[in-house]
């Protein structure tokens, strides 16, 4: 076990800090947001941001950046611990219920397999469901003996006397799965069906352990209660579950159709296709090469030809509440909703490597005849090659896919970070991106290793922003198009961009005069001052409108411009400003394309207002727009 966690760690952490993962995705820069919450001492059961999150790895995580620092480092971290742990809790369980051979295996493949270690490399919090989960799980066969038809381990401290303390402790931690992730919502439904299973078929130990499965029930609710009690009064806060559970409203409604393809498509996903989201996984990489996965099947068969033994009764119904998630979910197999089938993963295969050479699970020596070192021999070959097939996926073929991976995980912004880290002589630089007002400025927060740099945010569809201050650049992940007529305005200022592995820069020697055809002079509001404004002969027509900034603005803001009539009536009109308002600096440039069909000539409305409270500001003689006329 020293030796398969002594790998299992270096699996997970060589890397993750913006290698593979090749940068931050949202949500994982989400997840630091809420935690900064956390820290400015916005507690909560239950946050509302990001889609609804559960709180429990969030309060985990914290701890960690508190540590360490706000980096993607201490980000990941605490995935890696508690991946560690699941594979420590897997051993401990499968061991209980199997013996040390068995539990090694099934430990190992919890070690190679790219499933767990992908999702231990990343700073989401499902990776606590497995841990807490299968934490429980063993409590709770401490509490109820070692299972099957054998008798309690009495030699242990915690024999059947002491159970109601374990039933009470398994209790206690399932209910705090409900706080980790999602998908825990399967284990209570996994408990209930366990519970009916023995009541059912082992009823003289049932009988026997009753009060502690009260107990047990009793913490359960306990520890769930505040979680669900607040969902019950929110029931608009999961916004995440109306958007994926169209297979669920499906069922409801009588058409059972995409839940039976969903089923088919998780049961053949362990052989593959698997998961068909590059988010998720190499897209369509089965969870186990082919080998293990004939074994997988057959470990099935093994517990449904057992089924009557508790002990693969309890695998069983694992695997099968395990997969609901999934089940009634879109893009299935999804390897995210189904991760709580990690404490048991690799019993399957491990059941029936261990049943291979004597047909029995029960702990004793291998004869040391050379059929039987070549079966060893075999199996350590089996999960080599698993090692080399996923540390190729992890480190060459996940991280190098360019249409989603990278796109996903912010490349672009990790590369022009590491850039600007490199260039101490620029001190200011504008970053193009998709999200400037909200996740472009922490993610760079979280990659930059410098903090002498004044940055800018915007998207550059149809804004551009020019720093002030000089030495400058202007950075954009190259698949993010810069407007044309802005480029060619660029090239007219002669500057020229230089192109990188993910990103182009436009370097600033000094700052462009703007020379537009219409040129004006109105302030609005102390904020900005209109330089004016050329119409662009293109098809479609419009115009680029020139700001320059006076002062930082305290909340969002926008650029209109309206097309009017011979009565003054709005025949089309345009809002702009693509650009994190409290990022832009005094003196900076604004460039804005305005998408209108100019006839010959035209009269223009134009202003600015807080796109939150619709408020226009005002010019220094009063009005709250300016009018412009071309003849």
């Amino acid at each position: 076990m020293v030796i398969l966690l002594l790998l299992a760690a270096a699996l997970r952490l060589i890397g993750i800090n913006n290698v593979s993962p090749p940068g931050l995705e949202h949500d994982e820069v989400a997840h630091w947001l809420i935690n900064q919450d956390i820290l400015a001492g916005n507690h909560a059961i239950y946050f509302t941001d990001a889609y609804g999150h559960e709180a429990g790895y969030h309060y985990f995580q914290t701890i960690f950046q508190v540590l360490l620092g706000d980096n993607a480092f201490a980000l990941r971290l605490p995935s890696v611990v508690l991946g560690l742990l699941g594979i420590a809790v897997s051993f401990a369980l499968v061991r209980r219920l199997f013996g040390k051979s068995v539990a090694l295996l099934a430990a190992a493949y919890l070690t190679v397999l790219f499933f767990p270690i992908f999702y231990s490399r990343l700073a989401l919090r499902a990776i606590a469901l497995p841990f807490v989960s299968g934490l429980s799980a063993y409590f709770w066969w401490r509490g109820w003996g070692r299972g099957g038809t054998q008798s309690p381990v009495h030699h242990s401290p915690f024999t059947i006397h002491h159970a109601p303390f374990s039933f009470a402790i398994a209790g206690l931690l399932a209910g705090l799965t409900l706080h980790t992730y999602l998908a825990a919502r399967s284990v209570p439904i996994f408990y209930a069906l366990f519970i009916g299973y023995l009541a059912l078929f082992h009823r003289v130990e049932f009988k026997q352990r009753w009060k502690g499965v009260v107990v047990f029930g009793v913490m359960m609710a306990v520890a769930a209660a505040p979680l669900l009690l607040y969902l019950l009064d929110n029931p608009g806060a999961e916004v995440r579950v109306g958007e994926v559970d169209a297979p669920l409203r499906a069922l409801l409604a009588g058409d059972f159709r995409p839940v039976l393809n969903n089923g088919w498509a998780i049961l053949r996903g362990f052989i593959g296709p698997g998961d068909p989201l590059w988010r998720q996984n190499v897209a369509f990489r089965a969870v186990f090469e082919p080998v293990s996965a004939l074994l997988f099947y057959a470990g099935v068969g093994l517990s449904l030809w057992r089924w009557r033994d508790s002990r693969y009764a309890f695998l069983l119904l694992w695997v099968s509440t395990a997969i609901i998630p999934s089940l009634v979910t879109v893009d299935a197999p999804s390897f995210i909703r189904m991760i709580n089938i990690l404490p048991v993963l690799g019993v399957f295969p491990a059941i029936v490597m261990h049943s291979l050479p004597k047909l029995s699970t029960e702990k004793t020596e291998l004869s040391t005849g050379w059929v039987h070192i070549a079966y060893r021999m075999g199996l350590l070959l089996l999960f080599v090659a698993n090692i080399g097939w996923t540390v190729r996926d992890t480190f060459i073929t996940w991280p190098g896919n360019r249409d989603e991976v990278q796109f996903v995980w912010q490349k672009a912004l990790t590369d022009g970070a590491h850039y600007l880290d490199n260039s101490p002589a620029i001190t200011h630089a504008a970053i193009a991106g998709w999200t400037p007002d909200s996740m472009d400025e922490p993610t760079m927060e979280l990659t930059l290793q410098r903090d002498d740099l004044t940055l800018r945010y915007f998207s550059p569809n149809k804004t551009l922003v020019i720093p002030s201050g000089l030495p400058a650049e202007i950075i954009r992940p190259t698949i993010l198009s810069l407007h044309p007529a802005l480029e060619a305005q660029l090239l007219t200022w002669s500057v020229e961009s230089a192109a990188a592995a993910t990103f182009t820069h436009y370097p600033l020697g000094q700052l462009p005069i703007p020379n537009p055809a219409l040129p004006n002079d109105t302030v609005f509001g102390d904020e900005f001052r209109f330089l004016g404004l050329s119409a662009l002969n293109t098809q479609p027509s419009a115009l680029i409108t020139y700001w320059q900034v006076v002062q930082t603005p305290p909340s969002a803001r926008r650029m209109f411009v309206h097309l009017l009539d011979e009565s003054g009536e709005i025949v089309v009109q345009d809002d702009g400003l693509d650009a994190a308002a409290s990022s832009l600096q005094p003196g900076d440039l604004i460039l804005l394309v305005h998408s209108l069909p100019l006839p010959a000539t035209y009269t223009l409305r134009l202003g600015v207002y807080d796109p939150e409270t619709g408020q226009q500001l005002t010019t220094d003689a009063g009005d709250s727009f300016l009018i412009l006329a071309q003849k």
